[in-house]
């Protein structure tokens, strides 16, 4: 029996539900954008956070995605540094904010 994953992204990924519209490669696709803040070691006392931008979106929404393209996630614009394809048809993409 095949697992009704394609239904389940596809109310994932609607802006009514959890997603944001994102401006990518010349049109718009639908994504989990989360910035969460993170500990970097810096090699002293006090602790240093860091913002770490990424985005969670279908699959089939970034066929051709490469290094430094851009997204426009609530009018911020930043450059995709990498990408991870789960083999369920997620991807999460890691951004940097520009």
């Amino acid at each position: 029996m095949a697992l009704p994953l394609a239904a389940d992204l596809a109310t994932l990924m609607n802006i009514d539900e959890f997603a944001v519209a994102v401006t990518y490669s010349g049109g718009t696709i639908n994504g989990i954008f989360d910035n969460e803040t993170v500990p970097v070691d810096a090699g002293g006392f006090v602790s240093v956070h860091q913002e770490q931008p990424r985005l969670t979106c279908r699959t089939t929404d970034v066929p051709s995605i490469a290094e430094d393209q851009t997204m426009v996630i609530s009018g911020v614009t930043y450059k995709i540094r990498a990408w991870i394809h789960d083999g369920t048809g997620v991807t999460v993409v890691q951004l940097e904010k520009q």
